[in-house]
């Protein structure tokens, strides 16, 4: 029988207003949302996903197909709140999560055959330390992983790229999402770690591996990953949820580990400074020796580096040619759509202290920023505090004739506007927000 015990913080970071991050941490269930969206959208739509997640696996996951299908509804779920609402139009979450798989799928009797299942769509990752060692058993969903995969970027030039934060799955953005799910191995000794990408962006995985391989207790070590980035920049919000499995089946042979590469690249050389390296951050000091045993616990990669194998020189043949062709047609076309898509739409706003209308969407569009369409005689000082916030609101309208009627028409000093406020029960914190230790018994 599985016995589990975990941790779990969330925290705003030191660049955000809110905390668009949620997480589930109970016996048979865990999960990491990273909203986005904005406030009042993102935060909602991560929310959501949680709480959906919480309901339909809170007992645990009676097969991969039904685990699977909690996420397709979480994202049904986003995708119609967001049509439903202009506030929350674009909203999305990535997940990542993990649920007790029930033995009996398998007709399985011995407790050592439960297994674990791992979702993942979007950019948060779950991380498993074995045997001294870190490895990623989830894929990013994101521009920058496809760019490490083609070979045109590293991993560690990936942390810092511009366009990091670029994901190519998430939930609610389609009415369908395809969500990788696989099962793991329920193995005495193992740590998962789940975290959304604010805690990635800041902190390097060799960082991270020292942290999860010297700091005993989950709540600490969630605590204590969450705190160090912060330390390092806190641009984004970051949670963090630990899992330790402290029953199950036997680890394997240590030598089966050395057969795979780990997901972090060792002997990549560390920045030359983080922000507040020097603040304790409530840890015992960890001998600098126990640390580097775990990080370096392969010997034939430390041993030696090989050789760079030599270049060869590349033919362009007419098959070459044809698919460069494509591949610029297709970027072209995609161009063009998210073009049209980012000049489409208007909405009222503030150009400095006149209403406007603006063509475009509310937000910028990579690099497609909404431009005023039509400007008015109206202005900020002129207008009560309900009208301005209102504006402030960037109502949207399917013309840019119904949007200079609205002004015409309803922006006045004396117009009081009534809205229908959904309330929707959100895991945020502007401070770490902790959730105690706990040991259970697993099915």
């Amino acid at each position: 029988m599985a016995e589990l015990r975990w941790g779990a913080a969330t925290d705003k970071g030191r660049v955000r207003e809110g905390n668009e991050d949620t997480f589930v941490a109970e016996p048979m269930v865990f999960a990491v949302a990273d909203g986005m969206g904005g406030h009042q959208a993102g935060e909602v739509a991560s929310a959501l996903a949680a709480s959906i997640l919480r309901e339909r696996l809170g007992q645990g996951a009676a097969s991969e197909s039904a685990a699977s299908a909690a996420v397709a509804e979480a994202n049904a779920a986003i995708y119609g709140a967001a049509h439903a609402n202009s506030d929350q139009s674009g909203m999305g979450t990535t997940i990542t999560a993990l649920a007790i798989l029930h033995a009996e799928e398998g007709g399985a009797e011995d407790a050592n055959e439960e297994r674990l299942v791992l979702l993942n769509v979007g950019d948060s990752r779950t991380y498993r330390f074995r045997l001294g060692r870190l490895q990623r058993v989830t894929v990013d969903h994101s521009y920058v992983q496809e760019l490490v995969a083609t070979g045109h970027i590293t991993e560690e030039e990936a942390r810092t790229h511009p366009r990091r934060n670029i994901v190519t799955r998430a939930l609610g953005i389609e009415p369908t999402v395809r969500c990788d799910v696989s099962s793991l191995p329920i193995v005495r000794g193992d740590r998962f770690v789940l975290c959304s990408d604010g805690l990635v962006d800041e902190v390097p995985d060799h960082e991270i591996a020292d942290l999860v391989g010297s700091v005993e207790d989950p709540q600490m070590l969630a605590e204590v990953l969450v705190e160090m980035a912060n330390r390092h920049g806190g641009r984004d919000n970051t949670t963090v949820v630990v899992v330790d499995v402290l029953a199950g089946a036997e680890p394997p042979d240590p030598t089966d580990e050395l057969s795979s590469d780990p997901a972090w690249a060792e002997g990549v050389e560390e920045p030359a400074g983080w922000s507040d390296d020097n603040e304790p951050i409530g840890l015992t000091p960890v001998e600098p020796t126990t640390v580097m045993a775990a990080v370096v616990a392969e010997p034939s990669v430390a041993a030696e580096t090989p050789a760079a194998p030599k270049q060869r020189r590349r033919r362009l043949t007419i098959g070459t040619f044809a698919f460069v062709f494509a591949l610029g047609l297709i970027g072209t076309i995609t161009l063009t759509l998210v073009a049209v898509h980012a000049r489409s739409g208007y909405f009222v706003g503030f150009d400095g202290d006149t209403v406007v209308v603006y063509q475009g969407q509310q937000d910028k569009l990579l690099w497609f920023d909404p431009t005023v369409k039509a400007p008015s005689t109206k202005k900020r000082q002129d207008l009560d505090q309900t009208m301005i916030d209102v504006i402030n609101s960037k109502p949207t309208f399917g013309s840019s004739e119904q949007a200079a009627s609205f002004i015409a028409n309803e922006v006045t000093p004396t117009t009081v506007a009534t809205s229908t406020t959904t309330t929707t029960t959100t895991v945020s914190a502007s401070s770490t927000t902790a959730v105690t230790d706990t040991s259970i018994a697993g099915p």
